[in-house]
């Protein structure tokens, strides 16, 4: 079982972890671009970057209510009906993305005042800001895209898309930021529309070959609105939505408590954010492995199955952020130097690095237990996990360090009881909860079965069936 383990579990988080790298490498590219600009603008860009995170929350709480319910559909043999979820998918991702764009790009300047960064960077934050939240519709659609035709197999599309659109985002930042091909210096703002003229190629593409009928997944658009598939979409993607929001808060409050440092220790946290990024994702690949192992072999009745890929995926996802982590923590130097030409930035992201190497194999536990545990429909526990490691840990003792004057090393420091909370509880979960009793418990919400018109037991035998054709 171990080594079949293994070996599924890589087999499933490869495709996903190289797209997340491509995603990531765009925020690293960033602050890169901006760096010339001095330290002013790339706290800009992280205060601007983090709110957009905010925004990007609905669209990814959005994906996981995508997933269930096309792979549901799919798996059921009923494309017609993973089509108009699909289509529906799109729609609201539109919709929400507009709403509450235009609400970030109003109240702009109040949600940048709240970090108590100086007036010139303040300015700058919302010019980044004001655009940003208008186009992250395109991001939307584009996640949206990406994630249905995951849930139907295809990995290799998305990975294209993804590849191409980092390309063009890239690259379309660079010029817009800095003025070539004689277009006019945005400067800051140009991060933002750069961005997404690179996505917007993708979805331009997309939209082409998908009302040609040119994909497997076809458009609906006639049932995109359909009250019942709309209802059962938001129903699924709200819970995520609230954990989506309330780690994005978290991170707002903190990064509030670090401003009062200076700028310095802001950008630095920022970039250092920024560079964990990129190790995050592997993370996030072994965790959705994770996920889908769980749920297969509950599925099947294999709780013992269920356990041994579960940890698997955490053997391998502290391996692989460990040795990463080793790597940035050698070349924490050279990473600082790249994105920062300010000397006491320089310092302190050297430090913050650190402090990151540290916490990467907690979080690799955090992402492959915290994902076996909602594969096998435990989803309250890991919000409950969030909730203590974020607000226990991470804030209430900042507020302390803020209190009695403690240095900004110790601030960063603070993360490391965050990651330690959570890792803790979540091993204590995945060691006492009873597998036993998960084989027989519904995997999927009632609202999930009725997408496809099947019963719990076909459910249930869907599950089964699909545990013995995955790749080994």
């Amino acid at each position: 079982m171990a080594a079949f383990s293994y070996k599924t579990v890589w087999n499933l988080a490869g495709p996903n972890i190289i797209s997340n790298v491509l995603m990531v490498s765009i925020s690293f590219a960033h602050l890169w671009i901006v760096a010339p600009f001095g330290r002013e603008a790339s706290a800009a860009v992280v205060t601007g970057g983090r709110v957009h995170f905010l925004l990007m929350a609905a669209a990814m709480a959005l994906s996981v209510a995508t997933t269930a319910v096309v792979a549901r559909a799919w798996g059921g043999d009923d494309g017609e009906e993973a089509s108009a979820a699909t289509t529906s998918s799109l729609v609201l991702a539109a919709l929400i993305s507009l709403f509450l764009g235009s609400i970030t790009y109003l109240f702009a300047p109040n949600i940048v005042h709240l970090f108590g960064l100086d007036p010139h960077t303040e300015a700058l934050a919302v010019d980044y800001i004001r655009p940003a939240s208008l186009l992250n519709v395109v991001f939307a659609l584009m996640m949206t895209v990406a994630t249905a035709f995951r849930a139907i197999g295809d990995v290799i599309r998305p990975l294209r898309f993804t590849a191409v659109s980092t390309l063009f985002s890239v690259l379309g930042s660079l010029v817009l930021v800095h003025g070539y091909l004689g277009l006019p210096e945005m400067g800051v703002s140009g991060i933002p529309w750069g961005t997404a003229t690179g996505q917007l190629a993708v979805v331009l593409w997309f939209a082409a070959r998908w009302l040609m009928n040119s994909y497997a997944l076809t458009p609906k658009l006639n049932e995109a609105l359909d009250r019942r598939r709309v209802g059962i979409l938001v129903s699924i993607g709200t819970p995520a939505a609230l954990e989506q929001i309330l780690i994005q808060v978290s991170f707002l409050l903190f990064m509030m408590l670090l401003s009062s440092y200076g700028t310095a220790a802001f950008a630095a946290y920022g970039i250092g954010i920024t560079v964990l990024s990129v190790t995050i994702v592997v993370g996030l690949g072994f965790g959705t492995a994770s996920a889908t192992l769980a749920g297969q072999r509950l599925g099947a009745k294999d709780a013992e199955g269920a356990i041994a890929s579960g940890w698997a995926a955490t053997r391998l996802a502290v391996l692989g952020m460990t040795l990463l982590a080793i790597l940035t923590f050698c070349f924490r130097g050279p990473i600082a130097a790249l994105l920062s030409t300010d000397e006491t930035v320089r310092a302190h992201t050297e430090f913050f690095v650190l402090i990151l190497a540290l916490v990467q194999p907690l979080m690799a536990i955090e992402f492959a237990i915290g994902g076996a545990l909602r594969g096998a429909g435990d989803t309250r526990f890991p919000l409950y996990v969030t909730f203590a490691g974020m607000i226990v840990g991470r804030l209430s003792i900042g507020f302390i360090v803020r209190a009695l004057g403690g240095p900004v090393e110790a601030m960063y420091s603070v993360i490391i009881a965050d990651y330690l909370i959570k890792a803790t509880l979540l091993i204590i979960r995945f060691r006492n909860i009873d597998w036993n009793e998960l084989e027989t418990h519904p995997h999927a919400p009632l609202a999930l079965q009725s997408v496809a018109g099947v019963s719990r037991g076909t459910v249930r035998t869907f599950f089964s069936r699909k545990s013995d054709t995955k790749p080994d």
